[in-house]
Formats: C-alpha cells, sequence, structure tokens
C-alpha cells in the first residue's frame, strides 16, 4: 500500500478524536507516569508529577530534565536516601512497579548504586484516548544535550497478546539530545515497530528506519512527528518525509520467521496485522540515559551498559554533560499541539 494511497484513505474517512494545543496542561487529557523504574531500561530518570518537569508555558507543554540532588540533596542521592512513592491518592501513587520502580534506596543497601539522578515526566493518555487505526500528529521540537532521549510512542491499551512485546509497540519518534555521537544524534530521528512472542525474539530490527535532517538539527525548530495506520499497513513520517513504512502484507509470525517447534504463535487467531490491530494510547516523555543499548558504549559515554553502577558513573561525570543541556527550556522536549484522527465508525459517531 503506498502511503499517498494510505494519507487519502485516512483523510477522507476520519474524524478527530483528540486534540490538545496546551492553553493549560490538561489532567483529564494526559495521565504522568510516577515510577522509578527507568521505562524498564534501566534509565537513568524517574518520572514525576511536578511543574518543574512537566508544565505549559506560552501554549507550549515542556517536558524539562532536572537534577533528583536539587531535591533530594546530593548526600541522600548517593548514601542512606529513600524515595517511596506510596501516597494513598491514586493521581500520586506509583505507576510502574517494575525494576524497583515504587521504592528506591541509595547507597550501602543498594549495593553502593545512588537513587535515580535526574527528574523528568512521561505522559500517557491510557484513560483519555486509545486509537486504532486512524492518524496522529505531534508538533514538537526536540530537547539539546548529552543523553537526553526524547520520545513520542504508543502503547497497546490491553495487551490482547500478552505481555510485552507480543502486544506491540509502536515508537513514531526518537532521537538522541548528543550533539556529537557517532551511534545518532539530534540530526536523527528514527521510528521503530516492536513485536515479538517474547522479548528474547523481539524482530524489531526488521521494522526500524531514520532520517536525518539536512537544514540544522530537530532541536532547531518544531517539527510535525506523525503516523499514518490502516488496516493494510503503518507510515510513520517527520514533516513530509516519510521515516518506516511497513505494509501488512503478512502476518508477523511469517514477517519473524518464527521456529514453530520451539514457540508458541501469540497472534494466532488475530488480523494479518496483528499485534497492530488493537487499540493503542500514546505517550510522549523525555528519558535521559540507560543501559538497554540505545546507547552504545563509546569512549565518549560516561558509563558502561554492563556496569551496575552505571547512575553514579553517569552523575559523577555531570560535570562534561550538564554545559551540553540546552540553556533554559533548550533542554526541555518542547511540544506546540497533539491531534488524532480515527477511522473507527464507532469513534467517530461518538464525536458527533
Amino acid at each position: 500500500m503506498t502511503s499517498t494511497t494510505q494519507k487519502n484513505e485516512i483523510e477522507s474517512d476520519s474524524c478527530v478524536i483528540f486534540e490538545d494545543h496546551f492553553d493549560t496542561l490538561n489532567f483529564k487529557n494526559w495521565q504522568h507516569e510516577i515510577t522509578l523504574s527507568g521505562g524498564g531500561n534501566w534509565e537513568f530518570q524517574y518520572y514525576t508529577n511536578n511543574r518543574s518537569n512537566s508544565f505549559v508555558e506560552d501554549g507550549i507543554l515542556y517536558i524539562k530534565p532536572t537534577l533528583t540532588s536539587d531535591f533530594l540533596g546530593e548526600d541522600a542521592l548517593k548514601e542512606g536516601g529513600r524515595i517511596a512513592l506510596y501516597s494513598g491518592s491514586p493521581s500520586e501513587d506509583c505507576t510502574g512497579n517494575s525494576n524497583f520502580g515504587c521504592e528506591r534506596i541509595s547507597g550501602a543497601p543498594a549495593g553502593g548504586v545512588y537513587i535515580n539522578p535526574i527528574q523528568s515526566a512521561r505522559l500517557r493518555t491510557i484513560n483519555s484516548m486509545s486509537l486504532r487505526y486512524g492518524k496522529v500528529e505531534v508538533r514538537a521540537r526536540l530537547p539539546v544535550g548529552d543523553w537526553l532521549w526524547p520520545a513520542v510512542w504508543m502503547l497497546p491499551k490491553y495487551s490482547a497478546y500478552g505481555s510485552w512485546p507480543a502486544s506491540g509497540e509502536i515508537d513514531i519518534m526518537e532521537s538522541r539530545g548528543n550533539v556529537r555521537y557517532p551511534y545518532g544524534n539530534i540530526s536523527t530521528v528514527l521510528s521503530t515497530l516492536h513485536w515479538g512472542p517474547n522479548p528474547y525474539l523481539n524482530k524489531y530490527s526488521l521494522t526500524q528506519a531514520e532520517v536525518h535532517s539536512t537544514n540544522g538539527t530537530f532541536a532547531d525548530n518544531f517539527h510535525t512527528f506523525g503516523l499514518e495506520w490502516t488496516k493494510e499497513g503503518l507510515r510513520t513520517y517527520v514533516d513530509k518525509q516519510t521515516v518506516l513504512e511497513v505494509d501488512f502484507d503478512k502476518t508477523a509470525w511469517e514477517r519473524g520467521m518464527f521456529d514453530e517447534k520451539t514457540t508458541m504463535n501469540p497472534w494466532k487467531g488475530g488480523d494479518i496485522s496483528a499485534p497492530f490491530d488493537q487499540e493503542f494510547y500514546l505517550i510522549i516523555n523525555l528519558a535521559v540515559g540507560g543501559v538497554n543499548g540505545f546507547w552504545p558504549d563509546h569512549p565518549s559515554k560516561p558509563w558502561n551498559n554492563n556496569d551496575p553502577h552505571a547512575p553514579n558513573k553517569f552523575y559523577d561525570s555531570r560535570q562534561k554533560w550538564l554545559p551540553t543541556w540546552g540553556k533554559g527550556n533548550k533542554r526541555a522536549l518542547a511540544v506546540d499541539w497533539v491531534k488524532v484522527w480515527s477511522m473507527e465508525k464507532d469513534m467517530c459517531a461518538d464525536k458527533k
């Protein structure tokens, strides 16, 4: 299916189901994730709900990283500190308990590891909007700064085919805030589909692509990052340039060439587009660092992905990376607007 055909089909048979121009930070639209889990990648931030890390100013949503030591104190960050995300209030309670996500301590009881040295924000629409087939556009300016990891992506609302990545993941945009890094930098954005029967058989490498800016970086100006998604295929883009295009002309089982003798097919009985035939919700976040391989080891990187004390090495080298972070809100992921169209007749009927 060509992208032009897909675009025309979506525009002629869709309705707007979600739109935010950020006159205010609308908590009915966006739910904050509150967790120390590091996004499942042992990233170095913890996600909070406060107006230092997520706020609206002059019609722009900013997701801005800060040092945890500014809040907790440097001594407690390193030794004897504790952050417990239990409040008794549903809007303030921990939202992700994996990887000790609801409570962390620092120092000797934690094997000498610091508490997550960065605070940031991750906003999602899990309670307000989910989409199956349609279009997503996010107008954003990316942050500049070493080891900053901005993302616009989607996760399944119901995990109909099982735990990650069996039920899929749609990464509309990811980037790296470094000006100079040989494995991708602020002049590069990438899109990825994650899918597989289990994490060890994640075939994302078959559905990943990137584009490079030919005019400055993606931190210089605002750009439109988008997704077009139908039963026949999926396309991501930045402005008018296609990043990733995947036709659903074969099942995920066939595409991945999995061994039926050793692996069960989680998508049996689903559509040919499974797992991308279910509802997904939108996520916008700014992560920092991590050890899952998104930041391959390099002499310029202050931590090693196999080092159990990676957060320590990262924080202790802040005199090198902190000056690279943009001044003021330039170190933040800035979002001008978000708009979502659905092709589902039931959703469109509800909007009439």
